[in-house]
């Protein structure tokens, strides 16, 4: 099997380091330790959930892209692309800014790769 190239591998890394930073993010808030969240009771659990499961399809997501799996390719491209609008749609702050900056960077690696990620990896060439 031919080697991803190097933005491929970037692009899954950068989607990891999304996925742990989402999961750091739900056990902060679910200790309590985000003192605006906290306060909100029923809030600060919904946002624990909605954290692990972005957390969890940003994973799989990256399982499935090397695999160069389509349905995972256009997931990923809405998925990033709706992270990176709604980091900006409340309050801005440094992690905002991390989460905001990863998912432009892995979009634009994706939608630059889109040929790769698309190709059929069980292509196999006609033999006459």
């Amino acid at each position: 099997m031919n080697r991803p190239p190097i933005s491929v591998s970037a692009t899954l890394i950068l989607i990891v380091l999304n996925a742990a930073f989402w999961l750091v993010f739900a056990f902060i808030v679910a200790l309590g330790a985000i003192q605006s969240i906290s306060a909100t009771g029923v809030g600060r659990w919904v946002m624990v959930v909605l954290a692990l499961g972005v957390s969890g399809f940003l994973t799989g997501m990256a399982f499935f892209l090397m695999r160069r799996n389509r349905l995972a390719f256009y997931a990923g491209v809405t998925l990033l692309a709706l992270i990176a609008v709604l980091s900006i749609a409340d309050q801005f702050g440094w992690p905002d800014l991390f989460t905001l900056l990863i998912c432009l960077v892995a979009l634009g690696l994706m939608l630059k790769d889109r040929a790769w990620y698309l190709k059929s990896s069980k292509a196999v060439p006609k033999q006459d």
